[in-house]
């Protein structure tokens, strides 16, 4: 991680009893200050840096090393949970969130989602007993507790619910072994580690591709092609979205290549929750004519592979899309492909032009360039496919691209 730049986010270990690391809480920065004034004017943008840095910008495997990421989730991303792994996630419900059927509605949705979900910031307040049934960990704010003494009777009291308690702001080793006393199984704060900065690189995103998807998802009579038109005009949205299904979390059987599977299995409600994740951003512009390119490249790539046979045309077009990420991102493609988890068969299609998926991709830039000479014509004719059908393809992708994304915009 590159320490050149500002750091993206912060982390603080949580400990089990056995003082080994099973989670973090995942921090933005400037660090959060612990206000419901904060909260209400900063909360919502601050949890959208985290989750961009962690997952897109950075990757969660680096960040939290597999581990769980603590999140502090407000009101509007408890009722609009994000698009990320649920499993990768422990959802912090801010202490601000009153108990209401509303919010209990929208705690039962998470837990069908499979969220883990943790009450933050607790003090004992009985108000909040209503959501013990739903939630999983008890996070005790022991600087606010009157007395610690009085932390075994709180913990005691509600022990029927099966939840695990977190004693957080510990700061002495007799906080702690009171802590651990009193029935508490997991730890966090000053005496085992302050927040450390996490670096990373911002990704770019692609302000007018991320309205106009906000633009079509909106639409409640929108269609999943739809979506898909406007996804298939960014590469940078594209990678996002297929590295977000693509999560060692996520543990599909295969890896997805397909932008419209990616939306399909996502769904067009979680989609429109990460869409507003990315709008609530730092969004940022590429020149007009590297993603005409990449488009262009695409279809010409999807064109050429059904002259291939058990080739993928989504894969394809996924591949010509993809080929331009590194001038996107302003990385290696050998680490875009891994923060993809690609196939071994796009992963050397795309850094070395090897294998058919390579072959089409190397067809396609030369053909771009005009290096008419460097064509591999006795391959392609083997194929049927003559330089006057080739060109017909290219001209044609062009069309199609302009089309495209002159309609998208």
């Amino acid at each position: 991680m590159d320490k050149t730049d500002p750091p993206l986010l912060a982390r603080q270990p949580i400990l089990d009893s056995s003082l080994q690391v099973v989670g973090y809480e995942l921090l933005c920065r400037p660090m959060p200050q612990d206000t419901l004034a904060w909260q209400n004017e900063h909360g919502d943008r601050a949890t959208s840096e985290v989750l961009i840095s962690a997952f897109n910008d950075i990757g969660i495997d680096l960040v939290t090393g597999g581990l769980p990421a603590f999140i502090n989730f407000t009101s509007h991303w408890l009722h609009h949970p994000p698009i990320m792994p649920a499993n990768s996630i422990v959802a912090e419900l801010l202490e601000y969130i009153p108990a209401n059927e509303e919010n209990l509605a929208a705690l039962r949705r998470l837990k069908k989602l499979r969220y883990k979900i943790a009450l933050d910031d607790y003090e004992g307040d009985e108000s909040q007993a209503p959501l013990f049934p739903l939630i999983d960990i008890v996070k005790v704010d022991i600087r606010r507790l009157p007395d610690l003494n009085n932390l075994p009777a709180l913990i005691n009291k509600y022990q029927q619910h099966n939840l695990q308690w977190l004693a957080e702001k510990v700061e002495t080793q007799e906080e702690y072994r009171l802590c651990k006393e009193a029935g508490c199984t997991l730890f966090q704060g000053y005496f085992f580690s302050h927040p450390a900065n996490v670096y990373g690189k911002r990704l770019p995103d692609n302000q007018l591709a991320v309205l106009q998807l906000l633009r079509i998802l909106n639409n409640e009579d929108s269609k999943i092609e739809e979506v898909a038109k406007i996804l298939q005009t960014d590469p940078q949205l594209s990678y996002k979205l297929l590295q977000m299904v693509n999560s060692a979390a996520v543990g599909f059987a295969r890896e997805i290549t397909s932008i419209s599977r990616a939306i399909v299995i996502v769904g067009l409600d979680r989609l429109r929750a990460w869409a507003n994740l990315i709008a609530l951003g730092r969004l940022q512009e590429k020149p007009a004519v590297l993603r005409e390119q990449a488009v262009v490249r695409a279809f010409l790539c999807k064109a050429l592979v059904f002259s291939w046979p058990n080739l993928d045309d989504e894969t394809a077009f996924t591949l010509g899309l993809f080929s331009l990420l590194d001038a996107f991102l302003d990385r290696p493609l050998e680490e875009i492909c891994e923060r993809l988890r690609l196939p071994v068969e796009l992963t050397v299609a795309l850094t070395n032009h090897q294998g058919d998926y390579g072959f089409i991709l190397a067809t396609t830039v030369r053909m771009e360039k005009g290096q008419w000479q460097a064509i591999d014509w006795n391959v392609l004719q083997g194929l049927g496919v003559s330089p006057a059908q080739l060109e017909w393809h290219y001209l044609n992708a062009l069309q199609t691209a302009n089309a495209l994304l002159q309609n998208a915009g």
